[in-house]
């Protein structure tokens, strides 16, 4: 993992299309599969949305096996949403934002550390949407060793 900036943004709300997943964190893929399958049926690609993995509690606090999320993807067409989706908007305000290069495997070190500097910055966390922004991906997608850019952003007050 390797951490490339971290600053305090004001964010606008984020307008996305989302598949809800309970369970474990990283079984969130399936639901992303779902979604980027479903833009590429619907010719959603050529926008260039971005991609965000809405995280709604803290592991230490809840089973993994009821833990909530979303697997959202910008809405830049106003389509309606697909079967199983919703229409969700990120909060926005006050963020944290860490912006790393990690590969699949470097996520959870990624989120503990941003919450470690937080702590040690000072920061009072806010309960609006903690959220990752996928920036972009060097190499495959596919491949679990490929790094990719990603801003996690936590709400302060």
């Amino acid at each position: 993992m390797k951490i490339n900036s971290t600053e305090i943004k004001n964010l606008e709300p984020l307008k996305t299309l989302a598949i809800s997943h309970i369970g474990d964190y990283a079984g969130i893929c399936g639901a992303f599969e779902k979604l980027a399958a479903w833009a590429e049926a619907n010719n959603l690609w050529a926008a260039a949305p971005k991609m965000a993995g809405v995280y709604h509690d803290h592991p230490e606090d809840v089973p993994a096996d009821k833990l909530r999320s979303e697997a959202c993807l910008e809405d830049l067409s106003g389509i309606e949403p697909g079967e199983g989706m919703k229409h969700y908007n990120i909060s926005g305000g006050k963020y944290f934002v860490m912006q790393v290069a990690v590969t699949m495997a470097e996520y959870n070190e990624a989120w503990n550390k941003v919450y470690i500097i937080l702590h040690e910055q000072g920061y009072e966390i806010d309960t609006r949407d903690h959220y990752e922004l996928y920036i972009s991906c060097v190499g495959d997608t596919q491949d679990a060793d490929a790094p990719w850019i990603v801003e996690l952003r936590i709400p302060v007050k």
